[in-house]
C-alpha cells in the first residue's frame, strides 16, 4: 500500500522523519504527486499530526524541500518530453 500527497511541505516532512520510505515523484492528471510506501496505513495519521504542528529538525526539512523540488523538475521535464502535462 502507498501515501500519495502533492504537498511538498508534507511530503518534505514525511522525507525528513523516514516514518515512510520515499517511493518517488509522479505525474498524476495535471500535477505531480510524491509517493511513500505505507504498509501499515499511517500516513494519513502522520498528515494529521503534521497539520497539527509536528516538528522536525529544520535543516534537515530545508534539505528534504530542496531534494524534493529537483525531484520534482526531473518528472517535471520528462514528462514535458513525453506529451504529459503541457496544460499546466
Amino acid at each position: 500500500m502507498s501515501f500519495q500527497t502533492d504537498s511538498l511541505p508534507l511530503a518534505s516532512f514525511l522525507f525528513t522523519t523516514k516514518r515512510l520510505k520515499f517511493l518517488g515523484c509522479e505525474p498524476e492528471g495535471s500535477r505531480l504527486v510524491f509517493v511513500f510506501d505505507d504498509p501499515e496505513s499511517v500516513g494519513e495519521s502522520l498528515q494529521i499530526s503534521f497539520e497539527s504542528g509536528a516538528e522536525c529538525p529544520a535543516a534537515a526539512f530545508y534539505d528534504s524541500v530542496r531534494h524534493l523540488r529537483r525531484i520534482m523538475t526531473r518528472v517535471q521535464n520528462r514528462s514535458n518530453e513525453h506529451g504529459f502535462n503541457q496544460a499546466r
